[in-house]
């Protein structure tokens, strides 16, 4: 078996004003070889997919991992050219190429307000419906529910802060290798729900939301065909239509058990809306340095002062 290894990941905040560039992201860009020497035994989504792949003695295409965290929309230059270097490097090796393993982030937006699903989309059609396509999504991915008639398989970060970009890798890399293998039937569920959060609200180990992984969690251990379940919680400081939750489901041969699964999940998620959003003190600096200096004294541990985002004019640009 042979696999084709790429990604291209940004975290668009649609209303900062200036660009992230195609010179942006080939900063942190690798390929080839340099792909796995850089990734191999990172708990990053490319050093998942490659243990996976070591661990089935599996060839790999290491095509292009681009990357550049958190920043402004991108251009569709640097779409346009992402896409064309991927595409073109499966159909180059098509014929002895057996599956594409693609790490995304969720919430890439550019100036013409093409996203992820705009990008699987396009790639889809330039390479053909016949090579199956796994892709990896970050937490805080706005998801289009037409994703899952686009790829074979998906699956999301289960944590945040992000511990587990590894164990995502090897998990979609697992399910893509089972479906090609035959041993796996993959059916995927994409649900909406009509909620949006931002980032700090969205920590796994705080309750009430440590509680609904958890439960997602459960889910998956019943061993009823549920092979996946992750709650993705969308990003709030992207401005686009498919903005918020989503619940992603696979389940083993019947579509109808992930449908279920994200029915439950989302229905849990929705009762407990009120919680999620949490009503927090806002300090001044004074206050929040005293506050901090009183929890040294009485701790006698560290502190960690944390201003969350640069907002001092509530996000307005000027």
């Amino acid at each position: 078996m042979r696999l084709a290894i790429a990604g291209f990941n940004l975290e668009s905040v649609t209303f900062l004003p200036y660009p992230t560039t195609l010179n942006d992201f080939e900063v942190l860009a690798k390929r080839g070889q340099d792909l796995l020497d850089s990734f191999s035994g990172t708990n990053t989504v490319p050093g998942g997919f490659i243990e996976e792949c070591n661990a089935h003695k599996i060839e790999m295409l290491p095509l292009v991992y681009s990357e550049a965290g958190a920043a402004a929309s991108a251009t569709d230059e640097a779409f346009d050219h992402y896409l064309s270097e991927i595409s073109e490097g499966i159909l180059n090796e098509k014929a002895e190429l057996d599956g594409v393993l693609l790490g995304l982030h969720g919430a890439l937006v550019t100036n013409s307000f093409k996203t992820d699903f705009d990008f699987v989309s396009e790639l889809r059609k330039k390479i053909g419906d016949k090579i199956p396509i796994g892709v990896s999504f970050d937490l805080h991915g706005n998801l289009d529910p037409k994703l899952a008639d686009l790829v074979d398989v998906m699956s999301a970060y289960h944590e945040s802060p992000h511990v587990d970009m590894g164990a995502t890798g090897q998990r979609v890399a697992k399910l893509l290798i089972g479906k090609i293998q035959g041993i796996l039937e993959p059916h995927t569920v994409i649900k909406k729900v009509p909620i949006t959060l931002p980032s700090i609200f969205t920590a796994t180990q705080v309750s009430p939301l440590s509680e609904i992984m958890s439960h997602a969690r459960k889910k998956e251990r019943e061993n009823n065909g549920l092979l996946d379940c992750c709650v993705v919680m969308g990003f709030a400081y992207a401005d686009v239509p498919q903005i918020g939750i989503s619940i992603i489901a696979t389940a083993q041969y019947d579509i109808t058990i992930a449908q279920k699964a994200v029915d439950e999940m989302a229905l849990l998620i929705w009762n407990q809306r009120r919680s999620l959003y949490p009503k927090h003190t806002i300090y001044s600096v004074t206050s929040g340095l005293a506050e901090a200096q009183a929890s040294i004294k009485s701790s006698g541990k560290p502190v960690v002062i944390l201003e969350h985002a640069d907002r001092m004019n509530d996000s307005t640009y000027v």
